[in-house]
């Protein structure tokens, strides 16, 4: 082998052509199908994941639900960021989601969403920070994708509208979530628009029942020092 082969591998960020970048470690999602879907094995963990739908309440947020109930019942805690739909709590629970290690953070201002979701990224509190940014620049989604690279293994996933489809992204990741009800198909499908490696193509996801850890309700505006967890007995 000769020595610049050597180097390259010993690189594990470093991804050539249509091979998965080495030492990548990755978050389970909670469905086989899903983790074999996609590149390697996961959600990657350590870079800026873009998943990219129509407007909020299309099921996209079932998509992370698993992997939300499984970090938070092994105590590692979770941040939502600036959520366009309320999130209901009694849902979240029955989704298996501990609400006693889940942090929701709503800024007074839209703007300030990247900032806050890139604070609690480089923190290193936070093994997942999941964040909607509907209105994003190239330059906050490099910042996204460095903090997450510093946060070490933490889940980064930024909700982005379809509109942004066409636009480039530094994220390691993309993927496009099409409704069952677009599709006309038994299921919803995931489609990966970018990825490290070889490109899987698409996947039909299973129907899930009727029913959202999401309300359509304007949540309260909440400054980032106010932001606390989330307790199902406050709901009535």
């Amino acid at each position: 082998m000769s020595t610049l082969e050597q180097l390259l591998q010993a690189q594990p960020r470093l991804w050539r052509g249509r091979q998965h970048p080495q030492g990548q470690r990755t978050e389970p999602s909670g469905d086989a199908r899903l983790d074999a879907f996609l590149p390697g094995g996961g959600w990657p963990l350590g870079v800026l994941t873009e998943l990219l739908s129509p407007p909020p309440g299309g099921g996209e947020f079932s998509l992370v639900t698993p992997s939300l109930a499984r970090l938070t019942q092994a105590r590692d805690w979770v941040a939502l960021v600036a959520p366009p739909l309320l999130p209901y709590p009694p849902a979240l629970v029955r989704a298996g989601i501990d609400l006693n290690h889940l942090l929701v953070v709503q800024p007074k201002h839209p703007a300030d969403a990247p900032w806050a979701a890139e604070q609690l990224l480089r923190s290193g509190s936070f093994r997942a920070v999941l964040a909607w940014l509907p209105h994003t620049s190239t330059t906050q989604l490099r910042r996204l994708q460095l903090a997450a690279e510093a946060g070490g293994d933490v889940w980064a996933l930024a909700y982005r509208p379809e509109s942004a489809l066409g636009s480039a992204s530094p994220a390691a990741l993309r993927l496009h979530w099409q409704p069952a009800a677009e599709t006309e198909q038994l299921g919803p499908q995931l489609h990966v628009i970018k990825c490290r490696g070889e490109n899987p193509g698409s996947l039909m996801l299973a129907r899930k029942r009727a029913g959202s850890a999401l309300r359509h309700t304007a949540p309260q505006p909440l400054t980032l020092h106010a932001a606390m967890p989330l307790r199902a007995a406050n709901d009535n």
